[in-house]
């Protein structure tokens, strides 16, 4: 593939119907939204919603490898998927900061007395949280070969042939969401695999959005139970890298700190009992055929 066809294909909807010219189009689309998200975030460091749209167009960037996962010789997928999260992680400790920042501003909400001292944490996380110039032109020539890989990313003679589109995508997101059904029934009790099943239902629920632009492939009712898992399994997972990352502050006051820390455990347990809700309402509903 060249890369002068992403602009072609990417100029309007994905009107195209082969996997190829719906690879560039989906491609080329993202590309260009994470261009703009990358200058915003650079033009205002202290934004916390310009980085984190910075992350999610890459985190895209990885679910369109994943929806053409099949399509892609396996070399070349693994190649673009570990530049890709590589590349996330360089965002990822200032991600990390603007939730901590997020996580106090809402407990000083619950507990105004402790403002001041929640004022001086931020302080303290701020003066470490934004980015230097050297990580700055480093990241942009990480975009630019992340960019020349997607493009000429080499798929396999199918997706170059007659191979439709939709055809393709029901059956792959099916696939898929199959995978999320049967994940819901198994244990929970570890850490790491809310996160995990977290990741996966990333990648389905992004996928879906992809490929339903400009079609109906009966995803809507599970694109909101995918994102309600997400937004659950997110705050879980935030509110527990918020307790490490506050435990290495360098804090004095005992008092702010423990009630500091009692408040995000509280969120933890919310978060934990809303997640497992979530999975059996899968469960039933996939007993019943929703």
């Amino acid at each position: 593939m060249k890369s002068s066809r992403v602009s072609e294909g990417a100029s309007g909807k994905m009107a195209a119907k082969g996997c190829d010219d719906a690879y560039l189009t989906i491609t080329g689309r993202t590309l260009k939204k994470l261009e703009t998200d990358l200058s915003r975030h650079y033009e205002n460091p202290e934004e916390p919603e310009a980085v984190h749209d910075v992350r999610v167009d890459i985190r895209v960037l990885t679910s369109i490898l994943y929806l053409f996962l099949p399509l892609i010789k396996e070399s070349s997928y693994e190649t673009a998927d570990r530049m890709l999260k590589d590349t996330i992680g360089a965002f990822g400790d200032k991600r990390e900061s603007d939730m901590l920042v997020k996580s106090l501003r809402d407990f000083v909400r619950e507990h105004p007395e402790h403002g001041g001292k929640a004022e001086e944490a931020i302080e303290m996380v701020r003066a470490g949280s934004l980015p230097r110039r050297e990580d700055r032109e480093l990241i942009q020539e990480k975009m630019k070969v992340i960019r020349d890989m997607m493009v000429s990313l080499e798929l396999t003679d199918e997706a170059k042939g007659d191979a439709h589109f939709d055809t393709f995508a029901k059956e792959r997101l099916c696939s898929m969401l199959q995978g999320l059904r049967s994940g819901a029934s198994q244990s929970f009790g570890k850490k790491r695999r809310i996160h995990k099943y977290r990741i996966e239902v990333k990648k389905a629920l992004y996928s879906l959005e992809l490929a339903e632009e400009d079609r109906d492939l009966g995803g809507a009712i599970w694109r909101a139970r995918l994102k309600a898992v997400q937004d659950t399994a997110g705050s879980i997972h935030d509110a527990e890298v918020n307790m490490k990352l506050a435990g290495e502050l360098n804090v004095e006051d005992r008092e702010f700190c423990g009630e500091f820390m009692e408040f995000l455990e509280k969120r933890i347990e919310a978060g934990r009992e809303r997640f497992m809700f979530l999975m059996k309402e899968i469960e039933r509903m996939e007993a019943i055929g929703g």
